[in-house]
This record gives C-alpha cells, structure tokens and sequence, in this order.
C-alpha cells in the first residue's frame, strides 16, 4: 500500500510542469497557425508602401492572441533600440516555428542584400498557404489513427469497471492488496508506452 501514495507523490510533483509544457505546446500550435496571417499582413503593408516597422505594427493590432502578444514584444524591444532582425530573431527562437523561419530569414536577407521585400512575401505566403492546406489532410487523414490510440488507452479502464460491477469478490483484491496496485501501476505505465509509441507513430513531421 505504500506503493500508491509515493506514485501520488510522483504525479502530483510532475503535473504542473507537464500542464506547463502542454500549454506552451498548444500555444506554440497555436501560433503556428497564425504565421500565415502575419505574413499575409506584411506583404499588403509593404505593397502600400510601408517600411516592414510600419507595416508590422499596422498588422499587429489586428492578430489575435498569441501572435500580436509576440508581435507587441517584439515592437516593444525595436522601441528599446533593438534593430528589427534581431528581435524577430529572438521571436523565432521563443517560437520555434518553421514558416516564421522562413519569414524571419527572408526579412533579414532582403535587409542586408536588397530586393523587393513585397515580391519575395508574395511567394512565401503562396508557401505556407500550401504547406497549412498539406498540414490539415495529413491531420485529418491521422486522426483515426490518434482516437485508436485513445480507444485503446482507454479500454483497459472500461474492462476493469465493468468486471468490478459484475464480479466485486474477484476484483477487490486487485485495488485492496499492495500487488493489486502494483500490478495496476505496472499495467498504466505499458498502456501509457503503447499510447505514447502509437502517437509517435501518427506524428509526422514534414
């Protein structure tokens, strides 16, 4: 029986940093998405004949959360003397984005060699328009794959409920002895590696 509270103790002390890690998971998703926007944003400010500071900072109000808080610290940090690259350079680090990537490179590259900025934001919004499009088939083509993964996590859990509603006497001594939980620890950690490798296996990278 000590088995279970020092496994409580574990939980409890890893939970906050793996709710931590998942939000910014999902904020970082999130952002993903929105690099589209921004670029879009830039490319018609830069075509009315803004400078890429003015045209940022026309864009930036109009982005929803996260990516107009980065662009605010971003535009917070050029106010400071930042120079522009530089800060969106530190925004790509933050993020880890691939289109912002390729948006930031393009920026600094145009900034140090020249050439129209416009023309080259054009064609890398054609980009991540195709790339965003390829991105939601392969998510949608996976997504059986994931809920199998979910379903099989799960089922388990379902097998046990319903066998303790129909024979209590056999399966008391699974949650009333410390093998009982042993055994249950045991089998969570295998259903956790199946999930985990079958959700690696649904992830691909592209």
């Amino acid at each position: 029986l000590l088995l279970l509270p020092a496994a409580a103790a574990s939980a409890g002390a890893a939970a906050p940093a793996l709710l931590d890690r998942r939000r910014a998971a999902r904020r970082r998703a999130l952002f993903e998405t929105q690099v589209l926007q921004l670029a879009t944003g830039l490319s018609n400010g830069l075509r009315s004949g803004q400078a890429i500071p003015a045209a940022l900072q026309a864009v930036a109000p109009r982005l929803p959360a996260p990516m107009s808080e980065e662009i605010a610290v971003v535009l917070g940090e050029t106010r400071l003397g930042t120079d522009l690259p530089d800060a969106l350079e530190r925004l790509r680090d933050r993020m880890r984005c691939d289109d912002l990537t390729l948006l930031v490179g393009a920026i600094r590259l145009t900034t140090k060699a020249g050439g129209s900025l416009a023309d080259v934001l054009a064609k890398m919004v054609e980009t991540i328009r195709a790339r965003t499009e390829f991105q939601a088939k392969l998510r949608a083509l996976t997504a059986q794959g994931r809920f199998e993964a979910i379903s099989m996590s799960l089922a388990p859990l379902f097998v046990f409920v319903i066998v303790f509603l129909i024979d209590r006497p056999l399966m008391l001594p699974l949650v009333a002895t410390s093998a009982g939980w042993t055994t249950i620890v045991l089998d969570a950690l295998w259903v956790l590696i199946g999930y985990l490798f079958i959700r690696r296996i649904m992830n691909i990278e592209v």
